[in-house]
């Protein structure tokens, strides 16, 4: 009887103490709101520039700037990723390709422990 009462004053304690906290949690904070967040697409070498691309051009102008990294062999979707921002109506000059060398082209075999 008396471990059925420890348990359960344990039990309650745990849910009063998670209370308080979600309770903390949604009411401490102000939200305040931001004029732009950054965003970075990582764009695969694998075809699906395109849908990543489909995607982003229903965001705001919020998201921005747009930061895109691309295999430095991945010469088609540089072309599109540029074509994409340039027919923006939202140019942003601060939005930028990183081009970050292939996987593949890596010495992957030296990778392998």
């Amino acid at each position: 009887m008396g471990c059925v009462l420890s348990l359960a004053a344990a039990v309650g304690a745990v849910a009063v103490v998670l209370a308080l906290r979600l309770w903390l949690v949604l009411h401490s904070r102000v939200v305040v709101p931001r004029e732009s967040v950054s965003l970075m697409a990582v764009a695969g070498s694998g075809g699906h520039t395109t849908e990543l691309l489909r995607l982003l051009e229903h965001l705001s102008s919020a998201y921005s700037p747009r930061h895109y990294v691309i295999a430095d062999t991945d010469d088609i979707s540089a072309r599109k990723i540029h074509a994409f921002e340039l027919n923006r109506a939202d140019r942003d000059p601060s939005n930028m390709v990183a081009r970050r060398l292939h996987t593949r082209t890596l010495a992957s075999w030296r990778l392998h422990f």
